[in-house]
């Protein structure tokens, strides 16, 4: 599996570089966990499915997040999105391998830019999203901040994400919710091969505190990046393996990396088309 994820992405940067030069679009985004300040201009409508795959743990594990986004400019700097979220799951349980496909819940982000990477020193953008599923509340708030200059485009995004998940009790008629905070830390570099290639890094940190029982852990991921646009559409793809545990919970005591909660790499392709 990681060695088809390689060559899946030595093809994407291949054909990125010697695909026909056309005019790109304002709105594609260069990285895909590292958000950038510019939003769609007044009335423009972009389209953007994402896939993640979450591949490894202990034993076989193989995850793939689906994250279907209708985003929506609205005025010159402020843009909102709704995304239809889902999932599905193979993984080994003792001798046995188990599957899963489930429905996530819907999402609604609203970004709005106070500063331009391009025409001020620091392009600046607040970010807020929440999500809600049957069983699952999640609020997200980005602080982001990126600079483009000549060939060369750098971001980093700050970003806290409390969580509440809703369980019954066995023998109990009441729900209990358990709060986790995450925290997160994104950096990611760009250089531009041309108007509409860009070859990359993103690196990201996260970090979990659970209520009553302190911070959990601290995982740092880094790969690259690499992103084509198009006259009407563009596409990115991040290869993101985890490259090291910076603290770790009593679950991954004995382990060099974070496989509690995360997995061994991670690979996501977004698709923007304008309509």
């Amino acid at each position: 599996m990681v060695r088809t994820v390689r060559i899946v992405f030595a093809f994407f940067v291949v054909f990125a570089v010697f695909a026909p030069v056309r005019e790109s679009l304002a709105s594609e985004r260069r990285f895909t966990y590292t958000y950038e300040s510019l939003v769609l201009n007044p009335g423009e409508i972009e389209i953007e499915p994402w896939t993640t795959f979450r591949i490894g743990k202990d034993d076989y594990f193989v995850r793939i997040d689906h994250r279907l986004e209708f985003e929506a400019g609205l005025t010159r700097s402020l843009q909102t999105a709704f995304y239809l979220n889902f999932h599905a799951t193979t993984a080994q349980v003792g001798d046995a391998m188990e599957s899963e496909f489930e429905w996530s819940g819907i999402s609604n982000e609203w970004k709005y830019k106070l500063k331009d990477p391009v025409a001020d020193p620091v392009g600046m953008a607040l970010y807020f999203e929440w999500g809600a599923s049957t069983e699952e509340l999640e609020l997200e708030a980005k602080l982001i901040l990126d600079k483009r200059w000549t060939n060369y485009l750098v971001a980093f995004n700050a970003v806290v994400e409390p969580e509440w998940e809703f369980e019954i009790e066995d023998g109990s008629t009441e729900v209990e919710a358990e709060n986790e905070v995450n925290f997160e830390f994104d950096l990611a570099a760009a250089w531009f091969a041309s108007q509409r290639t860009s070859i990359g890094v993103e690196v990201r940190n996260h970090n979990q505190y659970l209520s009553g029982d302190g911070y959990q852990y601290s995982a740092l991921f880094a790969g690259p990046v690499a992103s084509y646009a198009a006259e009407t559409w563009w596409a990115t793809l991040t290869v993101l393996p985890q490259v090291a545990k910076l603290k770790g919970s009593e679950a991954d005591e004995d382990r060099d990396l974070i496989l509690s909660d995360h997995e061994k790499l991670e690979v996501r392709l977004l698709f923007g088309m304008h309509i």
